[in-house]
């Protein structure tokens, strides 16, 4: 019988335990592969969701990071126009709001250029008529506030009717109401105010002309030029987003220490029971290598068990949770592989860390006195 046949035959020789710690050290790495599937999500959401809205380039307001925060002169897109190698200017106001219910909603007031409300993809219904108080719901804002069309909604201490339902394939777009950018401004007390500038170039330039595009207008007016990845990564720095993805990989790491420790916990207990068996093959010549090489098997036979299984509990989460309204049709819940090997990565070592102080204790025992244990 080979080393790690023994080990392995010593792990069969108590099952329950031996599947309870791979248990254990499961649901540490599948915890991990969650919430690592969930703080990129947040990152990506905000990418797709951006890129999914606006034309090629965002004017944003320097030194602001909240957009709902950020003010900029309507009049400025007149400017940002005359700009050559500027194609097309539309505006976009974002207001985060609530129902009388409490429900929080977040508001784009878009611009009534009929280029801009052509990007907007309708499921059901139709798109505001330019100065009504008209609303375009997505769908699962709509779900949220139980509206359908022909439906009215109390925002802003007004009432608007809900004329349609988007159709937009992002999650974060899906959470996102729509209006006439003049009607959102009026209702929020934001007159001539807008948060960004939506720019399309002129077909056909170069990227070294597109640069200085943007060169021209950062120099020429206090705002700051980007495209749709650079705002993700913007957005992905605020505040509250940063907080969320700490306590992620903090719980992440707390899970999978956990886990190690529930090793430890097993091979220490194994150890103690198997005194007489570990004087034994003391006795009968077996080296203290040998002896520490059974222990450390023994441990990573359970801690790639454990991770197998951690990647499956992760995988089956992240489509849970995916698969729950409040958090899936809002955040991107799809692990990559990155999530799946981080923690594997992360854990075999620490398994292996685990089964070390067991093992030293093994070598640590007199032969004469582990055959005398009864």
């Amino acid at each position: 019988m080979t080393l790690v046949e023994f080990a392995y035959s010593n792990l069969k020789r108590r099952p329950a335990r031996t599947l309870l710690t791979i248990l254990g050290i499961a649901l540490a790495i599948g915890t991990a592969v969650a919430l690592l599937a969930l703080g990129r999500g947040i990152y990506e959401s905000l990418a797709e969701g951006f890129t999914e809205r606006s034309s090629e380039l965002l004017v944003t307001q320097r030194n602001v990071i909240d957009i709902t925060a950020m003010r900029l002169p309507e009049s400025m897109g007149l400017e940002l126009a005359a700009v050559d190698g500027v194609a097309e200017v539309s505006s976009e106001l974002y207001v985060f709001t609530s129902t009388p219910a409490g429900q929080q909603v977040m508001v784009a007031g878009v611009s009534d250029s009929a280029a801009k409300w052509a990007l907007v993809p309708v499921a059901s219904g139709r798109r505001p008529d330019a100065g009504r108080p008209e609303i375009m719901l997505g769908d699962v804002i709509a779900q949220t506030l139980g509206a359908k069309v022909g439906d009215r909604i109390e925002l802003l201490d007004e009432e608007f009717e809900v004329v349609g339902i988007t159709a937009y394939g992002t999650a974060l777009n899906r959470g996102v109401a729509a209006m006439p950018l003049k009607v959102l401004q009026e209702a929020s007390l934001r007159l001539a105010q807008v948060s960004t500038f939506s720019i399309r170039l002129d077909p056909g330039l170069s990227q070294v002309r597109k640069r200085e595009v943007r060169a021209a207008i950062e120099q020429r007016l206090p705002v700051v030029v980007s495209d749709m990845q650079e705002i993700a990564d913007r957005l992905s720095s605020d505040r509250n987003i940063t907080i969320l993805k700490a306590v992620s990989n903090a719980i992440s790491i707390v899970a999978v220490v956990m886990g190690a420790l529930n090793l430890l916990a097993t091979l220490l207990l194994s150890v103690q029971e198997r005194t007489r068996e570990i004087g034994m093959l003391s006795s009968i010549g077996w080296s203290d290598r040998l002896v520490i090489s059974l222990i450390m098997i023994e441990g990573l036979f359970i801690g790639i068990l454990g991770c197998v299984g951690g990647v499956l509990v992760g995988l089956a989460a992240s489509s849970l949770f995916g698969s729950i309204p409040a958090i899936g049709d809002i955040i991107s819940f799809t692990p990559s592989l990155s999530d799946l090997v981080l923690p594997v990565a992360f854990a075999i070592p620490l398994c292996m860390v685990g089964a070390a102080y067991p093992a030293w204790r093994a070598v640590h025992m007199l032969p004469a006195e582990a055959l005398r244990h009864a």
